[in-house]
């Protein structure tokens, strides 16, 4: 495990206390003899095995970044409106009378008796009768519509003459009753309120993202939701919104993304998770396991031959999920080392003393390759 260590004869090693193995020269070497290849090192098809190499063909890929962060559904803020009463009164019927039920826009909500609604019909229709001051007649009507009353509603008074006693309340939405604060004979106060109704035909999906991650999210971009209640499941929607103001605390920016609620299938207060995609066009992806940093150096083992790899200095760009993006020096095509380049890279430094890419301080030995897979094998 540590190729420092040196000793002529058997005996265990000072750092580890695993056995010393004694060194032998095998068909794993650093080929110094040709003009052009003295950091190539040539693997065995065993040693391959042995150190879990496997190769990848280098292809241009779609460069699809993801962040993924929390967030939970709640309704839309203006699909949602709170009824409440205009005036004084007492609840005389109700025709919506559970939480849950489904109205339509202008269907009857509540009938409602009220002196004060009463005395605006009378003042109407004195104002009417005096028809030679329209400003009068224009508040007059104003204050029936304040008070709720339909363009029909009013037109019925106007031609009738006649005062109604009770008044009937339609829904100026459609949706769904979330809450319900009346029963059927209530006395209700102006301002009191009497039903909330939210359409709830989409929703929106708050979540939290670091502000790292903001350059990767869009106005606009494409988003997949994965809930708990749905395992397996995605639903699509988009970002709506990005929140102007970030946590102090946590770091993080609020962003709401807007999609469909499938057919009543998605309820507010839901949890999941919600990726957020950005598309940056094709470019080389490479396993992430494939690639060795050492500083401000990054190399790649590239497959030159029948078990002979040679090492290709790269420059990253960013990293998408378990792949990075290679700026340069590596083409489409290549095959490269996928897995175990670690491993070949240690095997280059301990036979050519020369450091390729892993510069760490302690450094798995490949004589090596065969002591690393002995002792995994151990365990």
């Amino acid at each position: 495990m540590h190729p420092e260590v040196h000793s002529d004869k058997p005996g265990a090693c000072p750092i580890c206390n695993m056995d010393l193995i004694k060194k032998t020269e095998t068909k794993t070497e650093a080929i110094k003899s040709e003009e052009g290849m003295e950091n190539m090192v040539a693997l065995t098809g065993e040693k391959q095995i042995l150190a879990n190499v496997s190769t990848y063909i280098v292809e241009k890929e779609m460069l699809q970044q993801q962040v993924t962060s929390y967030s939970y559904l709640d309704f839309v803020e203006n699909n949602r409106k709170t009824i409440s009463a205009r005036f004084n009164g007492r609840i005389e019927k109700l025709f919506v009378d559970k939480t849950g039920d489904s109205v339509k826009k202008g269907e009857p909500l509540f009938e409602i008796y009220s002196p004060d609604l009463i005395q605006a019909q009378n003042d109407f229709l004195i104002a009417f009768k005096n028809s030679d001051n329209p400003n009068l007649i224009k508040t007059a009507r104003k204050k029936l519509e304040i008070f709720g009353l339909t363009v029909q509603q009013i037109q019925n008074l106007e031609n009738t003459k006649e005062i109604s006693i009770t008044i009937t309340y339609y829904s100026p939405m459609s949706g769904t009753v979330i809450e319900k604060k009346i029963q059927e004979g209530d006395y209700v106060n102006e301002g009191s309120v009497i039903y909330n109704i939210a359409d709830l035909s989409r929703l929106w999906s708050i979540s939290e993202v670091y502000e790292n991650d903001l350059s990767k999210i869009k106005i606009g971009a494409k988003v997949k939701l994965n809930l708990k209640a749905y395992p397996g499941e995605e639903f699509i929607g988009k970002v709506a919104f990005i929140y102007p103001v970030i946590n102090s605390q946590t770091r993080t920016v609020k962003v709401r993304s807007e999609l469909s609620s499938y057919g009543g299938k998605l309820k507010p207060q839901m949890y999941g998770e919600t990726i957020f995609m950005k598309s940056g066009g094709e470019g080389i992806l490479v396993p992430a396991d494939a690639v060795i940093i050492a500083g401000k150096r990054a190399v790649v083992w590239i497959k030159s031959g029948d078990g002979m790899f040679e090492p290709r200095e790269v420059k990253l760009g960013s990293r998408y999920n378990d792949k990075y993006y290679i700026i340069s020096g590596v083409n489409d095509g290549d095959e490269i080392a996928a897995t175990g380049g670690f491993l070949i890279d240690s095997e280059s430094q301990l036979k050519t003393g020369m450091p390729t890419g892993h510069q760490h301080g302690k450094i798995i030995s490949t004589n090596n390759i065969q002591q690393s897979s002995e002792h995994n094998n151990h365990k």
